[in-house]
């Protein structure tokens, strides 16, 4: 019912027209038979076009009903906001506390599956092919130099610096501080003046594994800062941010 409405306050302007055209027939009708039920002889002829005068009326005043009935659709009918696509991916919910894997999505495998407990006789052409997101973006990643972060306990392992991203990455590292109470995922563009975007929270801390998924199939390509930044109990926080492509 919802499309229906949809469809009919998209088209209203054609079925004014139609409507318009409609009416304007059906007078133009319904006048040329007064006309000629006022020179009629016999009253079978006048009763004839008598009839066809008040079709005619009829079908005008059904299709000034129809154009009221679409003006009230377009203007007075709230309609529920369109469902975002499908194709968009989501991104992960804030209220996720840890970043923690499933097995129903290939973006959040371990680096470790793909590329430390190889078969002797599979070829890494076929590892990629088992696991085609992240995986294959996994096993380069581990030649990326990371980043040169100041501080030992907030580092990133992964994505390295100026790293390609396609759909997304399993960010590696570590997020640790005294008092700790939270690390966050953020990105920022390079291409132009850009503010800072909150990702993701996570309220666990991490020493040298995996931190989170990193979802970017719903940005733009272009050049991009990730910031990895670990907050304690009383506000304070560390930060580490990496430079990085995205590509598509």
């Amino acid at each position: 019912m919802i499309l229906i409405v949809r469809l009919i306050a998209k088209y209203a302007l054609w079925i004014y027209v139609l409507c318009g055209l409609g009416m304007i027939a059906y007078l133009r009708a319904a006048l040329v038979a007064r006309r000629e039920g006022m020179y009629a002889i016999f009253s079978l002829e006048r009763a004839r076009f008598a009839k066809k005068v008040y079709r005619s009326a009829g079908m005008i005043f059904v299709l000034f009903l129809v154009v009221v009935g679409v003006y009230a659709l377009s203007h007075y009918v709230e309609l529920p906001p369109a469902e975002a696509a499908v194709s968009e991916t989501p991104i992960p919910s804030a209220q996720e506390s840890t970043p923690v894997p499933t097995s129903t999505s290939p973006l959040t495998l371990p680096k470790t599956q793909a590329t430390m407990e190889p078969t002797p006789t599979r070829r890494p052409r076929t590892t990629v092919i088992v696991l085609p997101t992240v995986a294959a973006q996994e096993t380069v990643t581990s030649q990326a130099t990371p980043a040169d972060c100041p501080h030992s306990n907030v580092q990133v392992l992964q994505p390295g610096q100026n790293q390609v991203i396609n759909e997304g990455i399993q960010v590696k590292g570590m997020a640790n501080k005294q008092n700790f109470d939270r690390y966050e995922f953020k990105f920022q563009s390079r291409d132009f003046e850009d503010e800072w975007h909150w990702v993701q929270t996570f309220t666990a801390p991490v020493q040298n594994g995996d931190l989170g998924i990193w979802s970017t199939a719903h940005l733009p390509a272009g050049n991009y800062r990730f910031m990895l930044i670990v907050i304690d109990k009383t506000g304070n926080s560390q930060e580490c941010v990496v430079p990085v492509i995205i590509q598509h």
